[in-house]
């Protein structure tokens, strides 16, 4: 790629990543058209650096550096969380999994990309593209990041008809840190939007799990009470297990009470709030969702989790993508092969 073309491409993805945004933000498509401007970006920085010393790759390695990085980040994510097995007391099958993968993702990686720069036969050519499958869900996982980045960036809109709190798991009954920080942000949300003279309801979500003696909602509840919010302004929702029943049950309270003007303003945590904001779309609920501050420490792996199961939410996109892909590999390694 010539580096006029790849500025070019540069400037067409940016266009597209702002137009897609100013039209429906909570979009995957967002971080795509990033990622489409990043990958030319890198691409045609390769080629000006091939001009400048002289040389031509035919091979076109170059276009495999971001699907590499993007592999290589997943698979130590993967090996990050896989590390729990290290420790007894929170070793399972989720976390020996995942350290599989990470390891056999850093590994085809490794190795997929040297065979496809030699591609002296058809057996390595075969080979070397099934090894650089991991550059899918690499791109994905930088698309999807690129995505929440910019969604992250957002301001939200002024005079919400309401603050809804996702709720998160109870430890011994009570709100832990996680939790607490996204009510304080919810708080800090509500007394903002007091103070413009507006009135918000504020409705805490979450249901009972199996292993904690109350509803989440109820402790939330408490939570925000003994933190300066009249019971008046709070209404409970105490019986969504999921992000889906969290959005869907506090609209339900809200339209039993006459609200069903207006947009929504989700908190969550950071790491939450890619997914929240794909979801509240999906559902037809008009929300902006902003995160909450969450340890640094906890970011890495929840951000997997996030990024696996926002993927299940467009499998046939998914596994296209997977398709255009390996054909895309499978022509480069075929290119390599006859020179």
């Amino acid at each position: 790629m010539r580096p006029l073309a790849a500025l070019v491409l540069v400037a067409a993805f940016v266009v597209l990543s702002v137009q897609a945004a100013r039209a429906e933000p909570r979009r995957w498509r967002v971080g795509v058209f990033l990622l489409g401007a990043l990958w030319a970006a890198v691409a045609g920085v390769a080629a000006a650096l091939e001009d400048a010393a002289g040389v031509s790759d035919p091979r076109y390695a170059y276009l495999l550096l971001v699907p590499w990085f993007g592999a290589a980040v997943l698979g130590l994510l993967l090996v990050g969380f896989g590390g729990q097995v290290l420790r007894p007391a929170t070793r399972n099958r989720a976390a020996m999994a995942s350290l599989a993968a990470g390891l056999a993702v850093l590994a085809a990686t490794a190795v997929g990309i040297p065979l496809y720069l030699s591609g002296t036969t058809p057996a390595t050519t075969a080979l070397a593209v099934v090894l650089l499958l991991p550059g899918y869900p690499g791109l994905a996982l930088l698309a999807y990041a690129l995505y929440c980045l910019a969604y992250l960036r957002r301001r939200p809109r002024p005079a919400p008809s309401a603050v809804v709190v996702l709720g998160s798991g109870l430890v011994d009954g009570t709100v832990p840190r996680l939790l607490a920080h996204r009510l304080d942000a919810a708080v800090a949300a509500w007394r903002d939007e007091r103070a413009r003279g507006h009135d918000p309801l504020l409705v805490p979500t979450g249901g009972q799990g199996a292993d904690e003696p109350m509803p989440e909602g109820l402790a939330m509840t408490a939570y925000l009470v003994a933190h300066g919010v009249p019971p008046e302004c709070v209404a409970t929702e105490d019986r969504a297990t999921t992000t889906d029943e969290n959005l869907l049950l506090s609209r339900e309270i809200l339209r039993a009470r006459g609200i069903d003007d207006g947009h929504l303003r989700v908190v969550t945590s950071s790491f939450h709030v890619g997914r929240a904001a794909l979801l509240s779309r999906r559902l037809g609920i008009d929300a902006d969702v902003t995160g909450a501050p969450t340890a640094w420490y906890f970011l890495p792996s929840a951000f997997l989790r996030e990024y696996v199961a926002a993927l299940t939410l467009h499998p046939r996109t998914t596994l296209a993508g997977l398709a255009a892909w390996v054909a895309v590999t499978a022509g480069l390694a075929s290119q390599t092969m006859l020179r």
